[in-house]
């Protein structure tokens, strides 16, 4: 099964952390992750931000992701999903 969560439990986690941003059109959605923490900024590539983009579909109320791409200053790298995806940990944590 694909990294999932309740879609309302991800809408509220959204709400609450102004790092995210979700946009829905239908049954498909997009997460969007820009991270802030100082830690993180430490790592970015030649000092840019990263983009982190989560792609997925709703289904009987349950967001399923499908697919994570990160942009950042060498570019777009894409992956798919796959069952219990280690990438998607966080989603055990909210």
């Amino acid at each position: 099964m694909k990294p999932n969560i309740n879609f309302e439990t991800l809408k509220n986690y959204v709400m609450e952390n102004s790092s995210y941003r979700l946009y829905t059109d239908g049954d498909k959605f997009d997460l969007h992750f820009v991270p802030n923490a100082p830690e993180a900024e430490a790592h970015f590539p030649e000092g840019e931000s990263v983009e982190h983009v989560m792609y997925g579909y709703i289904e009987d109320g349950v967001a399923y992701f499908t697919k994570f791409v990160t942009i950042s200053a060498f570019g777009k790298t894409e992956m798919d999903m796959i069952d219990d995806d280690p990438v998607m940990e966080w989603l055990k944590y909210i």
